[in-house]
């Protein structure tokens, strides 16, 4: 028993330690969580077999569903409803940036661990659409904002562009925005039988 309660102190310890450097934006590492938690980065990755499996541990509360249920309380636009998901979701990228930098590249780096990234955007986008979606075909929307709405777009408008954290978000709002009001005009889901202004 004492054993298994040291196993147990040492996977909450390395845990925690992923935890807060995930919560500081900081950048993520094997070698920097095992320094956090105190514990040799061998035992690290006896507990866990890569980084992208420590941060699933690591990364559970997810608070962005529950912001955006809160955000759009009596909203039915769904313009509105996109682009406040997009800021939901920019914000808590830009909050824990090395983590979703480190599972990202992990992603793209190993495509089967993709299966195993979380991917919160869906259920936000889901959510943001679900008005208009119970009398429309919003599949084909859904799949448009998925690119809009996603962690690789902020990093590409800070990383690339070079804006801003409130530039970038911004501009991923109006661009879930845009995205979704050609398709609400086009009446069919499709943004692609729309014209943007």
């Amino acid at each position: 028993m004492p054993r298994t309660n040291q196993m147990e102190r040492t996977r909450s310890a390395i845990v925690a330690a992923a935890r807060e450097i995930a919560e500081s934006g900081a950048e993520i590492t094997m070698p920097a969580v095992a320094a956090e938690a105190r514990v040799s980065e061998a035992t690290a990755y006896r507990y866990f077999p890569d980084l992208v499996s420590l941060l699933r541990a690591a990364v559970t509360a997810d608070d962005q569903l529950a912001a955006l249920q809160a955000a759009t309380e009596g909203v039915t636009d769904p313009v509105e409803r996109a682009g406040r998901a997009a800021e939901i979701l920019g914000r808590a990228v830009l909050r824990r940036q090395g983590a979703v930098r480190a599972v990202v590249a992990a992603s793209i780096a190993r495509p089967s661990a993709a299966a195993e990234r979380p991917v919160r955007r869906f259920a936000l986008i889901e959510h943001a659409l679900a008005p208009w979606a119970a009398t429309h075909d919003g599949e084909q929307l859904a799949r448009d904002l998925a690119v809009v709405i996603s962690a690789e777009s902020m990093f590409t408008l800070t990383d690339l562009c070079r804006l801003s954290p409130d530039e970038a978000i911004a501009s991923l709002v109006a661009t879930a925005r845009r995205v979704t009001a050609a398709a609400v005009r086009a009446g069919s889901g499709d943004p692609a039988h729309s014209t943007i202004t």
